[in-house]
């Protein structure tokens, strides 16, 4: 089976702690738009349902003195399979540069070690830094048929400024590929275990 985002976040999330179904919205409200995720709360509820149908999770009652008890959910050794099993899944980047998946995985896979981070980022670099290299740049625009010479210079301007909008986007992001794995590759090689 393999794991939605969603259920990437939620397993993550579990990882590190028990947790409500409102904490996850609340982690989600503040940290998912960098790792480019929102989910409704009733999306929320009805993955953890089904991650205690799975056995991926437990659910606890949580004892609150104003207001009804909060049920809190607890990763099981299923769950934490799933997610090891997820972690140590071949990484293929997407075609889009800024694709909320590497995100996640950088978050959650990446928190493992700065050797599993920096593998990841390694593969993100290098297919990044191949389709930059690949990308046609060839200007094609579309016009309307008897588009007039100034409509024709226009649009090839046009075109012209959205190129450069993701060629720069996207080497600003192999720029920080590269400062990231020099970071990473510093702490592999600085760690006690390979000294």
């Amino acid at each position: 089976m393999t794991l939605a985002r969603l259920d990437v976040i939620l397993l993550g999330l579990l990882a590190s702690g028990d947790r409500t179904g409102y904490d996850v919205w609340k982690w989600l409200e503040a940290r998912g738009p960098q790792v480019g995720y929102s989910a409704k709360t009733s999306q929320i509820y009805r993955q953890l349902g089904k991650f205690v149908e799975w056995d991926w999770a437990n659910q606890i009652l949580d004892p609150r003195d104003s207001g009804p008890d909060a049920k809190l959910y607890r990763i099981t050794e299923e769950g934490r399979r799933k997610l090891e099993e997820w972690i140590d899944s071949p990484y293929v980047p997407s075609r889009r540069p800024l694709d909320p998946d590497f995100q996640v995985r950088l978050r959650f896979a990446g928190s493992r070690s700065p050797e599993k981070a920096l593998e990841l980022v390694r593969i993100e670099l290098e297919y990044r830094k191949r389709a930059e290299a690949e990308f046609d740049r060839t200007l094609d625009p579309v016009l309307a048929e008897g588009a007039s010479p100034a409509e024709l210079e226009w649009q090839k301007e046009w075109l012209l400024m959205q190129h450069d909008r993701g060629h720069y986007m996207v080497s600003n992001l192999i720029a920080w590929l590269e400062a990231t794995e020099r970071r990473l590759q510093y702490l592999v090689s600085s760690s006690p275990e390979q000294k």
